[in-house]
């Protein structure tokens, strides 16, 4: 890692304070309830490492599930580690409110988020699986072309990306034009505000979560009109702990962003769509997904998403031209939105089956 920083170090204990929020202390399955292990893996001053494992289970394969810094926090993602637990050992990244991140410790950007990714990659080690979503879906293909440039194909095995904008120009929906149609210096001006004297990270400019829950009830309110995909998930919630984790308690629970990384993810992924235009740079090294060889590669798309739509994830699959045909699998989840990808009936039903049918026939690799 001769790069970058040190971005994660190991806790001093297995405490599990910092990712609480989770509450999955136990899962049914089959009938039976299996209790379940958390625990933080790594600690850093924006991203947590949180584990997940059944406290029956020993020596099962392992999956990062790459939350997105995209405003909502990694508890959005629930139904996702639970539908991976009997078969996985899960890890998600939790990535920190920024206004609980003091001034001191420094600005996050685009290479920070990728960083991050190399660090926890390298320390899960050979064989892990990926599941990266929506916004993490550059930064992940971003990490694992790097590992193959640095001959560390071997880490990770297979990479599922489920609706983000790899390209986001192959089929753009209003979000993405909403993006593009102004400059940075306009977000900056219009949406950037430094967090409050009384938080942590008093003084760090951010996005915060107060201007992107404007944005968020608009597009919420859009749904309800049209009765969209959100009319049903808040009317009808279909999540399996729908009770004590409702989808509208998920969906509106938002954390401020730091203001470096939403410009740069803005400039990179939508403005000048780096990756697909093979100009994406981390730390002076270019980004050439056309080097993964040694990965597994599964796209995933809903057939209604107007945040991601269909085109936009799959166009991975022309970036990645060193992966074998037989390598690379394209769903597209018919009926389902962009939430459906990861919450309720459409979840558990069409993407997880796949997601795991796509696990179960990974080539074996020599040696293993």
């Amino acid at each position: 890692m001769s790069a970058e920083k040190a971005y994660m170090s190991v806790p001093p204990t297995d405490s599990v304070d910092e990712c609480g929020e989770f509450n999955i202390s136990e899962i049914q399955f089959n009938g039976t309830l299996f209790p379940v292990r958390e625990q933080v893996v790594l600690q850093g001053a924006f991203c947590t490492l949180v584990g997940f494992s059944l406290q029956v289970s020993e020596d099962l394969p392992k999956v990062l599930i790459v939350a997105p810094l995209s405003g909502h926090h990694a508890c959005l993602l629930r139904e996702v580690i639970i539908g991976l637990l009997p078969y996985y050992e899960v890890y998600i990244t939790n990535w920190t409110n920024a206004q609980n991140v003091p001034a001191d410790q420094g600005k996050f950007g685009f290479d920070d988020n990728i960083g991050y990714l190399l660090e926890i990659l390298g320390a899960l080690g050979t064989g892990t699986n990926v599941i990266a979503l929506c916004q993490s879906v550059v930064p992940s293909l971003a990490a694992v072309s790097i590992l193959e440039q640095r001959n560390d194909g071997h880490i990770v095995r297979s990479l599922v990306l489920i609706g983000g904008p790899v390209d986001p120009l192959t089929n753009p929906t209003r979000v993405v034009n909403l993006l593009r149609m102004h400059s940075l210096e306009w977000f900056e001006d219009h949406v950037v505000q430094s967090v409050p004297a009384w938080f942590p990270g008093h003084g760090r400019p951010v996005y915060p979560a107060h201007m992107q829950r404007i944005a968020l009830m608009t597009y919420l309110s859009r749904h309800m009109l049209q009765r969209g995909e959100l009319y049903q998930k808040v009317l009808f919630d279909d999540g399996a702990d729908r009770d004590r984790f409702p989808f509208i308690f998920l969906f509106c629970s938002l954390m401020d962003l730091p203001a470096e990384f939403f410009l740069e993810n803005i400039r990179v992924v939508f403005h000048q769509r780096d990756i697909c235009c093979g100009t994406l740079s981390w730390c002076g090294q270019t980004v050439d997904p056309s080097c993964i060889s040694a990965t597994s590669l599964m796209t995933i798309e809903g057939a209604l998403d107007d945040i991601a739509a269909p085109g936009q994830t799959s166009a991975a699959h022309r970036l990645c031209s060193g992966i074998p045909d037989p390598q690379k699998v394209r769903l597209i989840a018919d009926d389902c939105g962009h939430f459906s990808l990861f919450y309720g009936q459409k979840w558990r039903n069409k993407v997880l089956p796949a997601i795991l049918k796509f696990f179960d026939n990974l080539p074996a690799r020599s040696g293993s």
